[in-house]
């Protein structure tokens, strides 16, 4: 496959951040990342970075959400819950911490559907198929949404017309697409790609192709209706080191961004890609 972007287009934004995964852009143009400690950091497009919020449980921070309050939906894997955090104060919030009267197993990223109902993935153990995507519906009840993604339910992102949700899983590696129904329940599960990967993360953007980021190996892909290819890669592991996620930013929303969970750093490219206006509630 041929490689689009060469190390010498990608830029390090900032360095010193313990073990981030997940990253959502905030209303005004800022990256939110989460890390292994527990912390919250805020990170300007010009590399200005701060921590802005910290756990006392000392989480595993995965999926971040950015709400039309300011507030966080954040996965956290540690305490098997999903917090909605008021970056003002520091408040934590339980958003979700069962579904069914069973406690969570291993939340790590969600997204909005149309109707403001929030969906997340609860990965289960790795390897051990028992993966499953979680509605919360906008008066807080929560329920299991689908099981037809188990293989350790990852990354998701909502297509653009709201129709589909795109889910990877990273063990075996795949991209799945599973159709919403009128009433917002699950609709089939049908499988778009098998990969000889470990995917983490799925960003979609106006063209319909959709960004594949992945812990194992070190590459960022472009899946479309021509196939798959490669957007970057780094067989080092220096400018791309297990990028688990990315997001499109920028007032064009033409730079990818993400951090490199083994770098401890978050990177960037400009790309000919534009992301998709998210949806906020």
């Amino acid at each position: 496959m041929t490689v689009k972007y060469k190390h010498s287009d990608i830029k390090i934004l900032a360095s010193g951040i313990d073990h981030s995964e997940g990253l959502c852009v905030g209303l005004k143009g800022e990256i939110y990342l989460g890390s292994e400690s527990g912390k919250i950091y805020c990170l300007t497009l010009d590399g200005k970075l701060d921590v802005v919020a910290q756990s006392a449980a000392s989480g595993i921070l995965l999926g971040l959400s950015i709400r039309s309050n300011g507030n966080l939906i954040v996965c956290d894997a540690a305490a098997k819950t999903v917090w909605e955090v008021n970056l003002e104060s520091n408040t934590w919030e339980v958003f979700c911490d069962s579904v069914g009267g069973a406690p969570l197993n291993l939340p790590n990223w969600g997204c909005f559907l149309t109707d403001g109902s929030y969906v997340f993935s609860d990965s289960g153990g790795w390897k051990e198929s028992e993966g499953k995507i979680i509605r919360v519906d906008t008066n807080g009840k929560s329920s299991i949404w689908s099981q037809g993604c188990p293989d350790f339910t990852n990354g998701m992102a909502l297509s653009e017309d709201g129709q589909f949700l795109y889910v990877v899983e990273s063990t075996p590696g795949k991209l799945s697409s599973i159709a919403i129904n009128k009433d917002y329940s699950a609709g089939d599960t049908k499988i778009l790609l098998q990969m000889d990967a470990v995917p983490d993360g799925v960003t979609v953007t106006t063209s319909g192709a959709l960004v594949i980021s992945c812990y194992r190996p070190d590459v960022i892909y472009l899946w479309d209706k021509a196939g798959l290819s490669v957007l970057a890669e780094d067989r080092e592991g220096t400018y791309l080191a297990a990028p688990t996620n990315t997001v499109l930013a920028g007032p064009d929303r033409n730079l990818l961004i993400w951090p490199n969970f083994g770098r401890w750093d978050v990177a960037r490219i400009e790309t000919d890609l534009k992301g998709i206006e998210l949806l906020i509630y």
